[in-house]
This record gives C-alpha cells, structure tokens and sequence, in this order.
C-alpha cells in the first residue's frame, strides 16, 4: 500500500508540473419566497483536462481503464448518467441538460432544473455523472428567525476512511491534487427575494450575490462556506 501511495504522489506532483488543469464550475441560482426556485449550473473542462485524466488512468487497472476512457470521452454517458442521477432525486426536477463544444476546444456541460427547497442544492452537484463523493457534506441552511433570515452553505470534504489525516504524504498529495486544478473557479450566483443585510459574498447587485472559490483552494482546504442574512421586510 505504502508503494502504491508513492507511486501515485509521482504521477501527481509530475503531472502537476506539466499541467494546470482547469475546470470552471458556475452555478446560477434563483430563490422564491417559499424556498423553491431554479438553477442553471455550467461546468466547463479545459482542453487540457481530459488530457490529464487520461494520463492518470494508466494507474487504473487495465480491465477498467478503456471503459473510463470512454466514459471520459463521451458526452451522451455523461449526460444519460447525469439525467438519471437528477430524476431519482427527491425534490429536484430536471428542466435541460446539454453539452457545448468550446471555440478553444474546451466543453462545457448545461443542466437546468428546478427545486422545491434551497437545501437541495447542497446535494445537486453530486448527481454530476455519479462522479461526486456521496460521503462529502454539505449542509444548507435557510432558517428564518423574526424578520431575519439566515443562509448558510457549508461543503467540508469526507475524509476517507482509514486515512491518516496527519500523514506527511496525504498532505503532499493533496498539495499535488491541489496544484493539478490551479486555475479552475468556482462560482456562485443567487438572486434571493429579499433585501442582503451581510454575507461574505465577493460582490452584490442588489439582492443577488456573487461567490467566487478558487478550485485549488478548496480541495487544498477540502472546505466551502457561503454566507448571508437577509431580511423580510
């Protein structure tokens, strides 16, 4: 296990010298006063990307590397295993799901839906391709208390299991991890309906807030949080 480990912290800071990864995330969201509402969620993968996911999969096994590659690949099995990943969930309604081939040869991926409560999009990004770890966390919260109301969203990284949290090389993995998607950003975007008193957003319009992570940073710090209070007048 201990070679494996070695072997793959190679392939990683090697291929982090070579690449910068990008994959831009942005997430469009729209807020009713009954806490339903719709996003548009676009995610963009450079180029360069699927050239380092396919060098990374020669550490598969070789029974299931070609049926990865295919999977990377193709458009359609993202998209069919994304649409079935969105219509077993409960409360989310699948409106579009697309994908766009880029003038510098990039793709980005369009899915539109709508939802019954703003705690399902803690949850909507894992139905991305079944790709998402479904141990990861993210809590949303949408609480009013008096005039006030309180969101919160919290995304902390599942730890895995067995792991040595304090070992010197899970660390330099994922320094190497965080180094391969230098450049990716992530993006949020929500119109709420009703007036901002404070948030740690980047920017505001009005009563939509802008949020904007740095991809490297948060798989460095495996943490996200969005913040905002808001009130009904």
């Amino acid at each position: 296990m201990r070679v494996y480990k070695n072997f793959f912290l190679l392939i990683v800071l090697i291929l982090s010298s070579l690449f910068s990864s990008c994959i831009s995330i942005n997430r469009n969201i729209s807020v009713n006063k009954d806490g339903s509402g719709s996003e548009i969620m676009t995610i963009k993968f450079d180029k360069i990307f699927y050239q380092m996911m396919a060098s990374m999969s020669s550490l598969m096994d070789s029974t299931r590397r070609q049926g990865y590659l295919d999977s990377l690949y193709s458009d359609e099995i993202f998209v069919d295993k994304t649409k079935e990943e969105y219509d077993s969930t409960s409360g989310i309604k699948l409106i579009d799901i697309y994908s766009l081939k880029d003038p510098d040869s990039s793709n980005s991926f369009v899915i539109k839906y709508d939802f019954d409560s703003l705690i399902k999009i803690g949850s909507s990004l894992n139905n991305i391709n079944s790709s998402g770890n479904k141990e990861d966390i993210s809590t949303v919260i949408y609480n009013k208390e008096g005039n006030d109301i309180l969101f919160n969203y919290i995304y902390e990284e599942a730890k895995p299991q067995g792991a040595e949290t304090n070992d010197s090389l899970t660390a330099e993995m994922r320094k190497g991890m965080s180094e391969l998607f230098k450049g990716g950003n992530f993006t949020f975007e929500i119109q709420f309906p009703y007036e901002v008193i404070s948030s740690n957003a980047n920017s505001s319009e009005g009563n939509k807030l802008h949020w904007d992570f740095s991809i490297s940073d948060m798989m460095s710090t495996g943490k996200m949080k969005l913040e905002a209070i808001l009130k009904d007048n």
